[in-house]
C-alpha cells in the first residue's frame, strides 16, 4: 500500500518544471567544479603533512626515519640480541623459556616440524 503512495508523489516530482533559471543552472555548472577543487586542495593541505610524519606516503621517509634508521644497530645477529616486539631500551639477550623449542626447521624431504619434534 505504500508504494502507491510513493508512485503517486513521484508522478507529481517528475511532472514539476525546473523552476530554477538557466542562467543559474550554467553559472553552477562552471562554480561547482572550482569549488569541489578547492575543498580537495583544503583537505589535502591537512592530511599530507601528516601521512609524511607518519611515514604513510610510499617511498618517501620522513626525517624523523631517517634518524631513527641511522640510530638502529643491524648487527646484533652474531651477538645472540633477542628481538622484541617492545623497546625498553635495554635489548634482551636470552631467549625467553616460553620460546624455547618452538623454532620451525624445514625437513629436507619437504614438510616443517618443530624443533622439540626432533
Amino acid at each position: 500500500f505504500w508504494l502507491k503512495g510513493f508512485k503517486a508523489l513521484a508522478a507529481k516530482v517528475s511532472a514539476r518544471k525546473p523552476e530554477t533559471a538557466p542562467w543559474l543552472a550554467s553559472a553552477m555548472e562552471k562554480v561547482l567544479p572550482v569549488v569541489g577543487g578547492v575543498i580537495g586542495i583544503w583537505a589535502a593541505s591537512k592530511v599530507i603533512p601528516i601521512a609524511y610524519q607518519w611515514d604513510m606516503i610510499p617511498g618517501v621517509a620522513s626525517d624523523a626515519y631517517k634518524a631513527k634508521a641511522k640510530s638502529i644497530n643491524y648487527n646484533h645477529y652474531s651477538n645472540g640480541i633477542v628481538y622484541s616486539a617492545y623497546d625498553s631500551g635495554e635489548p634482551i639477550s636470552e631467549m625467553p623459556p616460553e620460546c624455547a623449542g618452538k623454532m620451525l626447521l624445514k625437513q629436507k624431504g619437504g614438510g616443517w616440524k618443530l624443533q622439540s619434534e626432533m
